[in-house]
């Protein structure tokens, strides 16, 4: 019998302990349990969504999720509309991508069941994998309460201790994964809900991004209310595995309190990717919600979910592992405009042959949770020009998905499909968990191409037609219109020397008035300060109103001390330096150069304020969200020249306006054989800019027929 096969771990299962968990074949039982056939969804699917998954060594591993469960034993092609009842995923479902299949096969599927100790009906988490380690890491999310008669519901008294627990490739054998040395993290790592995550797997490096903690996060936090009380945690975190520590180390890393006047975070519900340009890469972020209001990090806030605003796709935020410094750069329209702010989305990067451009695919998403209304598009952001393009859309719409780049196959895994007119839709899906789409063709085939997983994807056709180049790589444009921060330049071009550069935000960890600069990189260690951070956030609940209330107005007051100091910062501070390096021509730009170049930073279409429950809790067999959300119409249009003029004007929530006429220039006489490239020397009056420099004045070199600015910083 299927439910008895265990992938060679039953043999030790006599061992189990609570740091290692191998699963006990059942004897028998009268009612079903979260290992007999009846929830093996390797035999009997109807749907799977807000679960987490990964690619490790040609198999994708598929952990929790909320599902649709076949009542008889059927599966997805002959579940009767009302033939199936709401369940989870209480396995580990592993789907085997050795060889050619359809969506309609199940024989590559199989099911490894998990002893009593593994959390069995998580949603909302992350899998890493380490190749380094062989390892699959589970981390962060909830105990999903989508149907209480479920036999991997646990009532809140059972919800264990946040732990990050480990599943060894080879051994097929899971522990929790209490080896791991940590820095910054403070005395507890906890469970990071519906937060952004990702694998940089050129650096043995994965990353989890803010997030929050519920009712059913952790025995913790079991007295909060559910569906109401929210817990939102601040920084990134990272395991490292690679040679560069003594041993894998966790990390946490502080966002910035504010970008461009408007606050950071929180944030859920987004995605990321790792970008791997440079030495080291950065990790871009795209998507998701932010609290329209005020939102302290670490403190249990009731009614949290009352007002969140998807984050718009005008602009993504970045963050350089080299440097640790983070920046927001704007995005620009193809043809086909802007996409609506979405969440609940998944996105994957896929490289030309040769680096020229970094493409990120973003699939699907939900653009209103107060009706679940959902889209079904496939964008992709083309980096390093920053240009959005549409490459698929169809008239379905999901969200609560996962998605993986394999070779020339974009797997995507699970995900609930919507009504036209709004909510969930109430049947199975029409395939087996995974569906497929051909990044060769850029169509949906409903087959996986072993063969074509084996080489390389091509860039898209409509990204080719705006970069330059081929479906094989050599584009020829490699640089944004605007460059919202100069330093990316460097960034995106390794082969220029970087120069000395100091950001102006604030982190988020910081009590100073200071500007900021990385931390230094301390030796693990296995405690720190109980900080309210993902590996660290403030234990349990506070109890008291009034103390909660003192605690919002302390951090209102201290956020509105610290804007100021920030603000002050940008005004004071004046480049006062050394000759930044001359960026190379790139070919494809404008041959004339603008000289006077009126710019109006992070402009952004207004917002609409909504009700948003942030995935809190499930309403068993008809799960809905109750909030409100609206979304932004296509964003800001494309720059003529260097010059943005719109009408009716745009919101922008910090006016950066600059132009060459304020500043003191002098042309200086271009080197023998320079093509379109201007170098003038310039002293500033009220440039506002982060690098250190050494003579007073600045080397500006015009590099697009839009200009760079003018050392526009965050």
């Amino acid at each position: 019998m299927l439910e008895e096969r265990q992938a060679g771990t039953s043999s030790v299962a006599s061992n189990a302990s609570p740091t290692s968990s191998v699963f006990v074949p059942p004897t028998g039982s009268p009612t079903p349990t979260i290992n007999s056939s009846d929830y093996d969804l390797s035999q009997h699917f109807c749907r799977i969504y807000r679960h987490a998954s990964v690619y490790a060594e040609g198999k994708i591993y598929i952990d929790g999720g909320n599902a649709y469960i076949p009542k008889g034993k059927t599966t997805f092609s002959n579940t009767t509309a009302s033939g199936w009842t709401a369940g989870m995923n209480n396995n580990l479902l592993v789907l085997d991508l050795s060889q050619n299949f359809t969506n309609q096969d199940t024989f590559p599927y199989s099911t490894l069941h998990k002893g009593p100790d593994v959390p069995s009906s998580l949603i909302e988490h992350a899998l890493w994998y380490s190749i380094a380690t062989r390892k699959i890491y589970q981390l962060g999310g909830w105990f999903s309460s989508n149907n209480p008669q479920d036999p991997g519901f646990k009532n809140t008294s059972a919800i264990p201790e946040a732990v990050i627990w480990a599943f060894d490739i080879g051994t097929q054998v899971w522990s929790v994964a209490d080896d791991l040395g940590t820095v910054n993290t403070g005395s507890k790592i906890d469970r990071p809900g519906a937060a952004a995550n990702c694998d940089a797997p050129s650096l043995n490096m994965s990353f989890i991004f803010e997030g929050y903690v519920q009712m059913r996060s952790d025995k913790d936090y079991t007295s909060y209310k559910q569906n109401s009380e929210f817990q939102f945690l601040e920084g990134m975190l990272t395991l490292d595995t690679s040679n560069d520590v003594s041993k894998p180390t966790l990390t946490n890393i502080s966002v910035p309190q504010q970008m461009k006047g408007a606050d950071f975070g929180p944030r859920m519900n987004g995605a990321m990717v790792h970008v791997p340009v440079g030495s080291r890469g950065v990790i871009v972020q795209v998507g998701g919600q932010i609290p329209t209001r005020p939102t302290p990090y670490g403190v249990p806030i009731q009614d949290a979910n009352a007002g969140n605003v998807n984050i718009p796709l005008s602009y993504v935020d970045i963050y350089d592992i080299e440097t640790g410094y983070w920046f927001r750069q704007d995005t620009f329209a193809l043809t086909d405009g802007m996409p609506y702010g979405r969440a609940d989305i998944c996105a994957v990067m896929v490289p030309a042959k040769d680096n020229s451009s970094y493409n990120i695919y973003m699939v699907a998403g939900i653009d209103d949770y107060s009706k679940a209304t959902a889209m079904e598009e496939i964008w992709v952001l083309s980096l390093p020009t920053f240009q959005w393009t549409l490459v698929h859309s169809r008239t379905d719409a999901m969200y609560g998905h996962t998605c993986h780049a394999v070779g020339e196959n974009l797997v995507i895994v699970g995900g609930m499909q919507t009504k036209p007119e709004g909510g969930n839709v109430q049947t199975c899906a029409e395939h087996m968990p995974a569906e497929f789409f051909s990044l060769a063709t850029e169509n949906y085939t409903g087959q996986f191409d072993a063969e074509g997983a084996k080489r390389p994807a091509p860039v898209p056709s409509k990204v080719v037609a705006a970069v330059g180049g081929t479906r094989d790589g050599g584009a020829y444009i490699t640089a944004p219109k605007v460059w919202s921060d100069l330093y990316l330049q460097y960034i995106f071009n390794p082969s220029l020397p970087r120069p000395t550069y100091t950001p102006v935000y604030i982190l988020a960890n910081e009590t100073g008035n200071g500007t900021a600069v990385p931390p230094p990189a301390p030796a693990p260690t296995s405690s720190g300060k109980h900080k309210a951070v993902i590996g660290g956030a403030v234990g349990g609940s506070l109890g008291a109103a009034l103390l909660i209330a003192i605690l919002i107005g302390l951090y209102l007051r201290r956020r509105k001390a610290q804007r100021h100091a920030t603000e002050a910062a940008l005004q004071s501070q004046v480049t006062a330096g050394s000759e930044l390096p001359a960026p190379a021509y790139s070919p494809g730009i404008h041959k004339d150069a603008i000289y006077t170049h009126t710019q109006q930073a992070d402009a952004e279409m207004p917002a609409t304020t909504y009700q948003h429950q942030p995935e809190p809790a499930e309403l068993y067999a008809h799960e809905e969200h109750y909030d409100n959300h609206g979304y932004l119409p296509p964003d800001t249009p494309e720059m003529d020249n260097a010059t943005v003029s719109t009408s009716p004007p745009l919101t922008s929530r910090y006016n950066h306006r600059h132009t060459i006429s304020d500043m003191s220039a002098t042309r200086s006489t271009p080197s023998p054989g320079t093509v379109n490239t201007r170098d003038w020397t310039i002293s500033p009056s009220s440039h506002q800019g982060g690098f250190d420099t050494d003579s007073p004045t600045y080397r500006h070199t015009l590099v697009s027929g839009t200009g760079s600015t003018l050392g526009r910083s965050e």
